[in-house]
């Protein structure tokens, strides 16, 4: 009976679990050494993370960097072309200036020679022409076009009788295209019908009845 009893208080007695385990609850937890281990590895991840989060960073400091150099040089050279982007044209039209030059100092030379001075007035005109149609800049045909406003501005009108209404009979100052875009409009005077015939399309008013 002694020995049963003695069996019945060991039995009753708490046990010694194993080291990192806890048997009453069903779970196991790391041993002392385990939890330095799996310590450790956190450890080494946190730093491979700072590590590439820090490089990136890095990496997207020297990325933009660039973007903003080049947006700057950009910008740069944009101003640069607009600066400079008519000097090809003020370099053609040079040689135009320096012939005129030379045509008013012949005139003021030979006043008699009026012949040869509009000769050398129409070179001129006709280089200065040839230059700008160069760079795109030409004149567009007007007289006897129908009006048209995306192209005239009609600074008069004109009574005509051998043509129709809205037609361009004359050209004060001719038109210019760029390329395909209208750069100034041709100041022109449109046709009209004369009154007389404006009149005589009224009808006569019947004669008052007594």
């Amino acid at each position: 009976m002694k020995k049963n009893r003695e069996d019945a208080r060991t039995g009753d007695g708490e046990q010694s679990a194993p080291e990192g385990e806890r048997m009453d609850e069903g779970v196991v937890l790391p041993s002392s050494m385990e939890a330095e281990q799996l310590l450790k590895e956190l450890m080494r991840a946190l730093a491979q993370k700072t590590q590439e989060a820090t490089e990136a960073n890095e990496k997207y400091l020297r990325t933009y960097a660039d973007f903003d150099n080049s947006r700057k040089r950009m910008q740069r050279e944009l101003a640069d072309f607009r600066l400079y982007a008519n000097e090809q044209l003020a370099l053609e039209l040079l040689p135009v200036i320096d012939h005129l030059g030379l045509a008013i100092k012949h005139a003021g030379v030979a006043e008699e020679n009026v012949q040869g001075l509009q000769q050398g007035v129409e070179l001129v005109y006709k280089q200065l022409r040839d230059v700008l149609e160069k760079f795109g800049i030409k004149s567009f045909e007007s007289w006897g076009e129908p009006f048209d406003p995306a192209k005239h501005d009609a600074l008069m009108q004109v009574e005509r009788d051998d043509v129709p209404a809205n037609v361009v009979v004359q050209v004060l100052n001719e038109g210019y295209l760029y390329h395909d875009k209208v750069l100034r409009h041709a100041k022109v005077g449109v046709s009209k019908r004369p009154m007389e015939e404006t009149q005589d399309d009224v009808s006569e008013e019947p004669p008052a009845s007594e």
